[in-house]
């Protein structure tokens, strides 16, 4: 399953922003979301919203992606994407809808290894939001960067939830969530896909708390590990 610069993977089931396209200007390009943060001190991350010229290093990183992955992030993916859907994941208002992309430098050019948004909903008060980090570059805390970077977006933008829905077998994307607190619940139609929900002001408070010792991180690992076979239950929601 690839992706061509000019034609890459779009979820079928990611709602029709044509709209937003003709309302797309530079001008209001939301430069206070662009972050830097470095890994393992080689690496220079930027997280950034996303920009029209991306539309070559999103199929870049879609190609790099496994099988697997892809299915995670594009469950009904349908090729060739048509030009509409190609603008409606680079070409955004950066209101309604917002992605965000991080980007590694390497050898003087610049390569996406994650992609993250979400989509306000019509009432304004939830939004969907989609992860996708490449698969080289998982388990660097570059998906809990971006979630945070959606939630501090959504809730200045007046999202009260946010919300994704993600295979029963995503181990990691379901930690991620568990991690985060968010309430996890089986789809009752669909025991393969589990709703997760939380509020973006927990999100927020989340991501400014103070970074946990490395004995609170070790029992918080054990912790995970003792509850990996416990039913998803809705007594975790963050009210």
């Amino acid at each position: 399953m690839n992706a061509s610069s000019d034609s890459p993977i779009t979820p079928h089931t990611l709602r029709s922003t044509v709209g937003l396209v003709d309302s797309y200007l530079i001008s209001q390009y939301p430069t206070n979301l662009i972050d830097v943060r470095w890994i393992d001190g080689d690496h220079r991350l930027t997280l950034r919203p996303v920009m029209p010229q991306d539309n070559r290093l999103l199929a870049d990183l879609i190609n790099r992606m496994s099988e697997r992955s892809l299915s995670r992030r594009f469950p009904n993916a349908q090729l060739p994407a048509s030009a509409d859907e190609l603008a409606s994941l680079v070409c955004i208002d950066y209101r309604r809808h917002l992605a965000m992309v991080v980007a590694v430098h390497e050898g003087g050019r610049e390569r996406l290894v994650a992609e993250a948004r979400y989509l306000i909903d019509p009432d304004g008060q939830s939004a969907e939001f989609m992860l996708m980090v490449d698969d080289a570059w998982q388990r660097q805390g570059i998906a809990t960067w971006a979630l945070h970077a959606l939630g501090a977006a959504a809730h200045a933008a007046g999202v009260s939830w946010m919300r994704c829905d993600l295979m029963a077998d995503n181990a990691a994307m379901l930690a991620l969530m568990r991690h985060k607190r968010f309430c996890c619940t089986v789809d009752r139609g669909d025991g393969d896909i589990v709703h997760a929900e939380t509020r973006s002001r927990a999100l927020v408070a989340r991501s400014s708390a103070p970074r946990p010792t490395l004995l609170a991180r070790a029992l918080r690992w054990l912790e995970s590990v003792l509850v990996v076979d416990e039913p998803f239950s809705r007594s975790t929601t963050q009210r």
